[in-house]
C-alpha cells in the first residue's frame, strides 16, 4: 500500500489586497505545479491568477464594508445608522424650519388684510425651493391667534408715513396634493411615501373620511382605535408615513382616500440674514398682491431681523452619539447625566447636557438645532431657544420626581483666539491650502458635533491642521480662550542700550519669560519678543538697536500662550457661528507654496 505525503503549505488569511493576493498565489506554485516556471505576465497562467486576486480584492472589500455596517459606530451608510436607531426605538430629527420677524409696509390710504399663508420670499422666481433649480427661499406668514380666519390688518398710510405690522413667519411652504396619497387597502401597517423631500418636522397633516390623525413616534404606545400614524426619514430624504394595525393604531378604512398636507423647507438654508427677504410671491385668495404693499424682514427695536431655528435633518455622525443615550434612561431622569440624554430625543435639539450641585434641582443646557441659543451678546436667549425650552418644560413633565426642579438654559460660547503659522508645500497654493485648513478647523468645531464642556487640546488642533494635503509645516503661535486673551494699548515706547520699555494704558498682568507680539507701533518695535522685565504698567524686551527717546505711540500688546480649550458644562467651544455670531479669531500666516 502506498501513501502520498503532501505538505499543505500555510496560508496568510490577512493577505486581502490584490497584490498580496497575487503574491501568496505565486509563491504557492511550485507546491503544486513544479513544472510551471513562467513568470511572465503574458503567461495565461499569471493572467488567471491576477484575474482570480482581483475578484478577491473585490469581494473582500464587500465582506470587511458588511462587517463594518454591523455596527453603529463603525457604519458608514446613512441607511445603516438610520435602522440601528430604529432598532434602538431612537427617532433622528427631521428637518426644521427657521422663523423670522416680517415688517409689511403699506403705502395706499386704505387698510389691507394679510391673509395667512401669504407667502414671501428671498427673490421673485416663481421655482419653489427643493426644485434644483432655484435658490428661492420662502416663508409663509403664520396664522394670527386673534382673528377667526387667521388674517392681520395692515393699516392704511398716515401723515406721510406707510402704516405698518410686525408678525411672524415660518420657513416652507404648504403642499397638499388634491388628490390625496392613495386609497386605503384596509391592510395592517399600511405605508405611504410623501412626494416631496425637506418634509419639515411635525408639519405633516392627515385627514382620512373626515377624521383628523395624529402623528406620534411610536405606534406601539397607543391602542387601535387611535387615529394615528407614525413618520420615518430614510437616507434620501424622503419621508414615508405608516399607519397602525389594529392593535397599535387604527386601521384606515377600507377604500377611504388617504389627504394630507405637509410643509417642505429649506433646512439650515432658511437661517437668511437681515434684510434678505423682500418679495411676496403669493396672496391668498388673490392673483395679485394689493397695491402698495411691501415686506422686509428689518430690525424691530430689540427684535433680531434674521431667520433662526432652520436645521437640515439630524447628520449621521449626531445620530451615532444620540440613538445609544436613549436606551439608557429608558424614559425616566434618575441620574443628571439623563436630563441630558433625554432632551437630546427632542426634535429641535442639536445637544444637551443635565447639571447640578444639589439632587432636587437640576439645570439643563440646551443647544437649539440651527442656531446659537442666545443673542450675540452671547446672553440673551433667542426665540428658538425659548420654544425649544417650552417643549422641554412639557416633555418632562411625567419624568422627574415630584421633588426636582428643572430649569433651561442657553449655551455660552467660548470663543478660541488661534494665530497659525503655516508652511506650504511648495507645489501648493498657499490660497487653497489655507482655505481647507480653515475648513478643516470649523469642521471640528462644527456646531453640529460639538459638545457641552468640551475641551479642544492642542494635540487635536495640531492634528487636524497637518492632516490638510499641502501642509508641510505648521505651528500654533496662539490658542486660548477669547475671554481670556490678554492685550493691552500702549502709550508711550522708548529704546535704550538694546531694551524696549513700552508702557501700557492700563496696569497689565504679564510676566517675565512670557512671549509677546507687538503691533501697530513705528519701526522697529513691531514683532514677536520674550518679556525680560516687567513693570506695574510696563513691559521690557531686547531689541538690538540704537536708541530712541521715548515718545508717545498708539499700539498694543498681545499674549502669545498656547493652551488647551478647557469648557465647564455649561460652555461650548467655537471660531465662527455665523458672520453675525462671531466670538473667536482665526488668523492664518502661510509661507511657502506657489
Amino acid at each position: 500500500m502506498s501513501s502520498n505525503n503532501y505538505i499543505i503549505p500555510s496560508i496568510d488569511y490577512t493577505s486581502r489586497d490584490y497584490s498580496s493576493l497575487t503574491s501568496d498565489m505565486t509563491n504557492l506554485i511550485p507546491n503544486f505545479s513544479p513544472n510551471w516556471t513562467n513568470r511572465n505576465p503574458a503567461d495565461f497562467g499569471m493572467t488567471l491568477i491576477e484575474l482570480f486576486a482581483y475578484m478577491g480584492d473585490i469581494l473582500n472589500y464587500y465582506i470587511d464594508r458588511t462587517a463594518n455596517e454591523a455596527l453603529i459606530t463603525t457604519a458608514t451608510q446613512r441607511q445603516s445608522v438610520l435602522d440601528f436607531a430604529n432598532i434602538l426605538g431612537y427617532t433622528p430629527s427631521p428637518s426644521t424650519a427657521s422663523t423670522v420677524f416680517l415688517t409689511f409696509l403699506n403705502n395706499s390710504i386704505y387698510p389691507v388684510t394679510i391673509p395667512a399663508l401669504t407667502q414671501v420670499a428671498t427673490s421673485q422666481s416663481s421655482t419653489l425651493f427643493g426644485s434644483g433649480s432655484s435658490s428661492q427661499i420662502i416663508f409663509e406668514v403664520d396664522p394670527n391667534s386673534e382673528t377667526s380666519d387667521g388674517s392681520y390688518t395692515l393699516p392704511a398710510a398716515s401723515g406721510g408715513s406707510p402704516g405698518s405690522y410686525l408678525l411672524t413667519a415660518t420657513q416652507g411652504y404648504t403642499v397638499s396634493p388634491s388628490s390625496g396619497l392613495g386609497v386605503s387597502t384596509g391592510a395592517v401597517n399600511q405605508t405611504y411615501q410623501l412626494p416631496d423631500t425637506n418634509v419639515i418636522a411635525n408639519s405633516i397633516k392627515v385627514t382620512i373620511s373626515g377624521t383628523s390623525y395624529q402623528q406620534v413616534n411610536y405606534l406601539s404606545d397607543y391602542s387601535g382605535y387611535d387615529p394615528v400614524f407614525s413618520a420615518k426619514i430614510d437616507e434620501n430624504n424622503i419621508t414615508t408615513i405608516t399607519f397602525g394595525d389594529g392593535i397599535s393604531g387604527r386601521i384606515p378604512p377600507t377604500g377611504a382616500t388617504i389627504f394630507v398636507t405637509y410643509r417642505v423647507g429649506a433646512g439650515a438654508a432658511g437661517n437668511v440674514q437681515s434684510g434678505a427677504i423682500q418679495y411676496i410671491v403669493s396672496w391668498p385668495g388673490s392673483s395679485s398682491v394689493p397695491s402698495g404693499v411691501s415686506v422686509l424682514n428689518l430690525s424691530y427695536g430689540d427684535v433680531s431681523a434674521a431667520a433662526t431655528g432652520g436645521a437640515d435633518v439630524e447628520s449621521t455622525d449626531s445620530i451615532r452619539v444620540n440613538a445609544p443615550l436613549s436606551v439608557r434612561t429608558l424614559n425616566r431622569a434618575v441620574s443628571v447625566d439623563d436630563y441630558g440624554y433625554l432632551a437630546s430625543q427632542i426634535v429641535g435639539v442639536s445637544s444637551a447636557i443635565g447639571y447640578a450641585n444639589t439632587y432636587n434641582a437640576v439645570t439643563v443646557y440646551v443647544l437649539p438645532e440651527g442656531d446659537p441659543g442666545v443673542a450675540s451678546d452671547n446672553s440673551t436667549p433667542t426665540n428658538a431657544f425659548y420654544g425649544i425650552a417650552g417643549l422641554l418644560s412639557t416633555y418632562f413633565e411625567n419624568k422627574v420626581p415630584g421633588s426636582t426642579s428643572v430649569v433651561f438654559q442657553p449655551p455660552y460660547w467660548v470663543g478660541i483666539n488661534l494665530v497659525i503659522n503655516l508652511t506650504v508645500l511648495p507645489t501648493y497654493t498657499q490660497a487653497s491650502v489655507v482655505a481647507n485648513v480653515t475648513q478643516a478647523i470649523n469642521n471640528l468645531l462644527d456646531p453640529s458635533i460639538v459638545f457641552f464642556g468640551q475641551t479642544v487640546s492642542v494635540g487635536t488642533m495640531y492634528n487636524v491642521i497637518n492632516s490638510v494635503d499641502g501642509v508641510a509645516y505648521s505651528q500654533i503661535v496662539k490658542m486660548v480662550r477669547a475671554d481670556q486673551d490678554q492685550s493691552f494699548n500702549i502709550t508711550t515706547a522708548a529704546l535704550t542700550s538694546n531694551v524696549v520699555t513700552l508702557t501700557t494704558s492700563i496696569p497689565h498682568n504679564i510676566v517675565v519669560g512670557q512671549t509677546i507680539e507687538v503691533l501697530n507701533l513705528p519701526d522697529p518695535y513691531n514683532g514677536t519678543f520674550v518679556v525680560t522685565a516687567v513693570g506695574t504698567s510696563t513691559v521690557s524686551y531686547v531689541l538690538v538697536n540704537p536708541n530712541i527717546a521715548s515718545a508717545s505711540v498708539s499700539g498694543y500688546i498681545t499674549v502669545l500662550a498656547t493652551n488647551d480649550i478647557v469648557c465647564f458644562p455649561n460652555e461650548i467651544p467655537m471660531i465662527q457661528y455665523s458672520s453675525s455670531f462671531a466670538l473667536g479669531a482665526l488668523t492664518i500666516s502661510p509661507s511657502g507654496g506657489i
